[in-house]
């Protein structure tokens, strides 16, 4: 019964069949007394003993040695004592013990084959690079041979999301592999440092690469070679029967002859690219560290900010370009900084949604703008005001929501608010984002582009953007005497969205000079200092008459 027990717990097939010779064989040793049976006891529990060595099992190693210590002290009792030799027993008894302390089936062969099959795919395709750890090691041993001049480049692959999920992951990996091997095999120079066996190139984890160049002769190398990488990556790849394009994005620090850590110039590289998501080649600046510590501390005033006491709008106005008439007004968001004063809404509005305050400020703002809407209309003044929208994360049913009910408790009219969005908010819509845009307009809210110009844009977008206004960036507007080589083309921007029935304003507008610039485009209106710097809202009703005095 001992070993049935133990046959029910122990799952090893040879322990299985090793419990069933031993049980048989003291059961015919309590039955027949056949002689020389007890040896067979004694081989049987010396190879139970040897099986369980092979386990990895100490308790049960440990058992079975006390089993056969057992057999020899009773054996001998038997010879010496005359013990009854049925009295051997009691060793398979002991034995049959050890089978309730197997823990787990050791892995068999198969199933250690899975598994190094499984970490060698968890280390392919990039365990021959260099870890960090590597590279930490390599630097600190080439920095403290020889005073040293050189740069550490952190190389950043991107557009890898889109491949993992249009053409899976490995052979995202593979590719991901490919790319590195092509930066690789461009570092091949004395002047980058070596990581062992002729690599080159550490793998950071991730996306992220880096090497160490050295610049004790050439002091402009790290910046060659990054062109080199960057235009290296621009070339296709054919992965999986598909022809796919990687980006890549660079950043350095420069690490002289003193004693600069190896963590610390990482984490600069990394803030380089992290501050500047938008250029391909970073520079680490002191005034980075700077502005990140400024972020930090602006994020811990913003925890416990008061919207209604330390926030205030300012407004400026958009003046048309045929009869001068305000066509509405723009309201600005100021942040009344205990420290550094009053900031306008780009110093902050990024802080704002990485708080996770984007959406209650988006309502301060708007409950603002409504009662502001309703204070003029008490001074029989109706001027439209727009609000701006900084992110596609307000295009909801709850901000619709929202929208709605302010226009019914406020008794706001169709065309009394404006909502400005970034262009490049409008042109990654999806289906849901445009069927929220279309719901706005039917609130009675119009909408307008702000800032046509600042960035790349397809054009063959532009022409679906049906909105009431567009806005023109500064930058296309503001140097037109340079600009004569693309006048043409702002112009047949502007009037393609005036066939479009949405109207142009050109922002920027600082002097008559412009001002005039922008009437030729025939762009329906302007804004800028020419007309007026922003001013708190607290003053508009006053400005506002007195505007209405000076151009009537």
């Amino acid at each position: 019964m001992s070993m049935i027990c133990a046959l029910c717990v122990v799952k090893q097939a040879t322990l299985r069949l090793s419990y069933i010779i031993n049980a048989c064989i003291a059961l015919a040793l309590l039955s027949t007394h056949y002689p020389y049976i007890e040896l067979l006891l004694a081989l049987a529990i010396a190879t139970h003993s040897w099986l369980v060595s092979k386990q990895n099992n100490w308790t049960m190693l440990s058992i079975s040695f006390v089993a056969a210590l057992t057999f020899l002290i009773l054996y001998a009792a038997n010879w010496l004592l005359g013990l009854p030799i049925d009295w051997l027993v009691l060793a398979t008894l002991v034995l049959a013990s050890s089978g309730y302390f197997m823990d787990e089936d050791p892995p068999n062969d198969t199933q250690s084959e899975i598994a190094v099959n499984e970490h060698a795919l968890t280390l392919s395709p990039l365990a021959s690079f260099p870890n960090r750890m590597q590279l930490q090691n390599y630097f600190y041993n080439w920095r403290d041979n020889a005073p040293h001049m050189g740069a550490l480049v952190i190389i950043r692959l991107e557009g890898f999301a889109e491949v993992n999920q249009h053409i899976g992951r490995d052979f995202g990996d593979l590719l991901l592999a490919q790319s590195a091997n092509r930066i690789k095999q461009l570092l091949m120079l004395e002047e980058v440092v070596s990581l062992g066996d002729s690599e080159k190139l550490a793998h950071l984890g991730g996306l992220n690469f880096a090497f160490i160049c050295s610049l004790d002769t050439q002091n402009h190398l790290h910046e060659q070679l990054i062109d080199r990488i960057l235009g290296a990556t621009l070339k296709p790849f054919n992965v999986a029967n598909c022809t796919i394009e990687v980006k890549a994005r660079a950043s350095y620090v420069k690490c002289g002859k003193g004693d600069a850590r190896f963590e610390n110039l990482i984490s600069y590289a990394y803030l380089a690219l992290d501050s500047q998501p938008n250029r391909q080649i970073v520079a680490y600046q002191q005034h980075m560290m700077v502005e990140q510590l400024e972020q930090q501390a602006r994020l811990k005033e913003l925890a416990g900010i008061d919207f209604s006491s330390e926030l205030e709008l300012y407004f400026q106005p958009v003046v048309r370009n045929e009869d001068e008439k305000i066509e509405f007004l723009e309201l600005l968001l100021r942040w009344q900084h205990p420290k550094q004063g009053i900031l306008s809404a780009n110093r902050f509005i990024d802080d704002i949604r990485i708080a996770g305050l984007a959406y209650p400020l988006a309502e301060f703002v708007i409950e603002r703008a409504a009662e502001l809407v309703m204070a003029l209309r008490m001074e029989g003044i109706k001027m439209p005001l727009s609000i701006n929208v900084f992110g596609p994360e307000m295009l909801n049913e709850e901000f619709i929501s929202f929208i709605d009910q302010v226009f019914t408790e406020h008794q706001l009219l169709p065309g009394d608010l404006i909502i400005e969005c970034p262009l490049e908010v409008f042109l990654n819509l999806d289906a849901q984002g445009k069927a929220m845009v279309a719901r706005l307009s039917s609130q009675g809210v119009k909408m307008c582009v702000d800032g046509l110009g600042d960035s790349p844009v397809w054009l063959a977008k532009l022409p679906n953007l049906a909105v009431e206004y567009v806005k023109v960036a500064p930058s296309l507007t503001t140097d037109f005497s340079q600009q004569g080589h693309i006048r043409s083309l702002i112009s047949g921007m502007v009037e393609m969205h005036n066939q479009q029935n949405s109207k142009v304003i050109c922002e920027g507008v600082e002097t008559q000079e412009q001002l005039n610039f922008t009437k030729s485009l025939n762009a329906f209106a302007a804004q800028g200092y020419y007309f007026s710097h922003p001013l708190s809202s607290v003053g508009m009703i006053s400005w506002l008459k007195q505007w209405q005095i000076e151009h009537s």
